[in-house]
């Protein structure tokens, strides 16, 4: 019966080529789509997964309260983690690691920058990073060693065996590779490919990491096997509190496993996280497969009057509605397992472009058992959905009626059917368009944005090795090369600043008014180099003595602070500090909200980034080859790097460009399935109408009025459909725009201009079957009457 089933369906495959190919075309588009986002969502799911002790692993995270707002991070005091191992039963392991960093490792005359950082030992006790060589926990607790990823390895030592031999970090030490482990997975929170003894870390750090008052370090913790957590959060609430009398923060445990889906926090609560933009990119992965099924319904209840004959007659010779129902979903089935064989190789075509489009690493393993079951899946029940209401439908047909030449009921209701199913594929495609827009729209208003300081002929050298302490000789040699105009340092990246301090006061200053300040350290110039604006009194010069107690402020901390006249306020941190000058605000940290308040201060010690301007006269490449002998001079030893801030900025918007461009695809795929239905179901009305346009052509009707009453059919559904999605696309986008502080207004021409292409796209699919219809000479298509 299965193999009949197959036979039958091939063979009306192959009768109806068109239709056919519309079909496959259709489910291997939508198909596409969905594996496409069905292996972006399963990488999403399967973080940290790999840990085997995933459970029981939970970050240790801190929630201060300053100026009634609370925030939420993972930075903690360094002797948290020992503390916490010996007071608190519940915990079985504690681990303090670094934040991951650039570690330069050298082997002869190689050197590179590796993602690394510095760990306890137990660090590879608590989670899963198998060894391939050594062994890494034991390798930690001997400050001379360092631990290597596979990766790093085959870079540093080729085919060698990494085990022994020795390496030399950052130009300060020699250690001894004893372990290498596995790649990290792409699917975890934590990536590097080297590991150092945090008993380094520990010596380079001996002046704030054993103090309670300094919030640095991560500390992740195993708990004991069935720890109840929202009673060892209580016993956490006010652990710090009770080590430093001035603490603020409040500490809980949350869950590893929940970090990448649920990571965001608001007033020091869960609040979703990526786990909303997962829930989007599955409807939106739906709706496209729904496209691509209701294409098929649409076309197969289209021809139902050419197999009403064929049904009538199974019947009147004995088959069941049952084995009917089989056949047609026999012939859905295949039709979408063949859609879907189509859809994978046109998945596998387009990941590379997919990958650099969303910055994933997306793959599709076809050894992969579960892959196969997914696809399987996927298969069955795109057919199932597809093919249920057309086979119901066709199945229903009474014998008696088709055969003697009666209409098939249901005649009117079925054009209704089918033009709402072609309004809702055009809902789907002119609401993604709407998005599309808006989202476009916003990034580029952003982009345009003032930014408060000068992005052109400025780089950024990060500053390596002695560099920070060779400030002043550094800065003269730069400056003595022909088109350096200017030179400074900060301890910050100019875009990105994650310091931050609280507990300043200030004359007039309210009980309820101390809030959070983003906080950098620079040194003389930086104002002139960066380009921001000194709005009122002056920056950091050595000219007027030691500014070693003095600050800038930006506007957004002046208007926090509701200074009147801020150049010459005392300020009062445990020790006072004048305002010597007022800066322009400027955008950084977020490149959609309005600056955050920040404070400046004069150091020449702790900078990791250093500046340069110079100008741009066509030799640029000249100037750099300059300023890279001159750091190598002050310098050697290290490789030079550079970053044009020009270019940084544009990174900036790399996640609200590829969301834009994520959308437009979606888009795109959309309205492509909409007009592979749209063409069939026209090219099937011209041919069941062609004996009415020939009659209306006979008795004068215009080919251009023959063209409009065939398109005229499909602009309805447009139209109604544009109706019913500009609200829903307007109230979506203005809750996406409610999450940028720096955003555009909604504007009517947003939604009518996804309207017209909608409309437009419509008419020109529609019109190619119009125009042929209209162009049909009435002698042939009536020869017969």
């Amino acid at each position: 019966m299965f193999l009949n089933y197959v036979k039958l369906a091939l063979r009306n495959l192959r009768r109806n080529r068109l239709f056919s190919l519309l079909n496959i075309t259709g489910l291997a588009v939508g198909l596409a789509a969905g594996i496409l986002v069905l292996l972006w969502i399963g990488e999403d799911l399967r973080y940290n997964r790999f840990h085997d002790r995933l459970p029981n692993l939970h970050l240790i995270l801190n929630n201060q309260t300053q100026g009634g707002v609370t925030y939420t991070h993972e930075a903690l005091p360094g002797p948290l983690a020992a503390t916490l191992l010996a007071e608190i039963p519940e915990i079985k392991r504690a681990v303090r690691f670094s934040w991951t960093g650039e570690q330069l490792l050298a082997v002869g005359e190689k050197a590179f920058y590796e993602k690394g950082l510095y760990a306890e030992p137990d660090f590879f006790n608590i989670l899963s990073f198998p060894a391939v060589k050594g062994n890494p926990a034991a390798a930690l607790q001997d400050a001379g060693s360092v631990v290597l990823s596979e990766r790093a390895a085959r870079k540093l030592f080729g085919d060698q065996d990494p085990i022994g031999q020795t390496l030399r970090h950052d130009n300060l030490r020699t250690l001894t590779v004893a372990a290498v482990v596995r790649d990290v997975p792409t699917a975890s929170t934590l990536q590097f490919d080297v590991v150092l003894p945090f008993r380094i870390y520990e010596q380079d750090n001996q002046d704030w990491i054993h103090t309670w008052e300094n919030n640095s370090l991560p500390t992740w913790v195993e708990l004991q096997p069935g720890t109840d957590l929202a009673a060892l959060n209580t016993k956490l609430h006010n652990f710090i509190q009770r080590k430093s009398a001035d603490a603020i923060s409040h500490i809980f445990a949350y869950p590893l496993a929940d970090k990448h889906l649920y990571g965001r926090f608001q007033n020091g609560k869960p609040s979703g996280g990526r786990v909303y933009a997962l829930v989007a990119l599955g409807i939106v992965g739906l709706f496209i497969v729904l496209l691509a099924c209701l294409n098929f319904m649409n076309l197969a209840t289209a021809q139902s009057e050419r197999r009403a004959r064929e049904v009538g007659v199974r019947k009147a010779i004995g088959a069941r509605s049952s084995l009917i129902v089989g056949q047609f979903l026999s012939e859905a089935l295949l039709t979408a397992f063949l859609g879907l064989g189509l859809g994978l190789g046109l998945a596998k075509l387009i990941l590379p472009a997919f990958n650099q489009v969303s910055d994933k690493h997306l793959a599709i393993d076809l050894g992969s058992g579960a892959l196969w079951a997914g696809l399987i899946i996927l298969g069955l029940a795109t057919g199932l959905v597809a093919g249920s209401y057309p086979a119901f439908y066709l199945s229903r047909f009474q014998p008696a009626k088709v055969l003697s030449g009666q209409a098939i009921g249901g005649g009117r209701r079925l054009g209704i059917f089918r033009k709402a199913l072609v309004t809702v594929q055009f809902f789907v495609s002119i609401l993604l368009v709407i998005c599309t827009i808006v989202i476009y729209r916003q990034l580029d208003y952003g982009q345009k944005r003032p930014l408060g300081f000068d992005k052109e002929n400025l780089i950024r050298i990060p500053a390596q090795g002695s560099m920070a302490q060779h400030l002043d000789l550094l800065k003269t040699d730069l400056l003595r090369l022909p088109g350096v105009r200017s030179v400074s340092a900060s301890n910050n990246n100019l875009l990105r600043c994650g310091s931050n301090t609280s507990g300043i006061s200030w004359p007039g200053m309210e009980p309820d008014q101390d809030f959070r300040i983003s906080v950098t350290l620079a040194s003389y110039d930086w104002a002139k180099t960066m380009g921001i604006r000194v709005l009122e009194g002056r920056e950091f010069s050595p000219e007027f003595g030691s500014d070693s107690s003095a600050c800038l402020l930006n506007q957004s901390a002046v208007r926090r602070m509701r200074l009147e006249h801020p150049v010459g306020t005392m300020l009062d941190q445990g020790r006072p500090i004048q305002v010597i000058g007022v800066l322009e605000d400027y955008v950084y940290n977020d490149p959609f909200s309005n600056p955050e308040p920040m404070i400046v201060f004069l150091n020449t010690g702790e900078l990791s980034s250093f500046y340069v301007r110079f100008d741009n006269d066509g030799q640029w490449q000249e100037r750099l080859a300059g300023i890279e002998k001159a750091v190598k001079a002050t310098n050697p030893g290290y490789p030079f790097e550079f970053e044009f801030t020009k270019e940084e900025v544009h990174q900036s918007y790399t996640g609200a460009r590829s969301s834009g461009q994520m959308a437009s695809v979606f888009g795109g795929l959309a309205i492509l399935i909409s007009c592979l239905g749209l063409f069939g179901l026209s090219a099937f009305i011209a041919e069941r109408r062609k004996k009415e346009m020939s009659i209306r052509k006979v008795l004068g009707a215009s080919t251009l009025r023959v063209w409009y009453l065939l398109s005229n059919e499909f602009t309805r559904p447009v139209l109604l459909a544009f109706v019913l999605a500009a609200p829903l696309a307007g109230w979506l986008m203005q809750q996406l725009l409610s999450n940028f502080e720096y955003r555009i207004d909604l504007a009517w021409w947003m939604f009518a201009l996804a309207g017209v292409l909608a409309l437009l796209v419509a008419v020109l699919t529609v019109s190619v079957q119009g125009i042929r219809a209209a162009l049909v000479n009435p002698v042939e298509a009536l020869r017969k009457e």
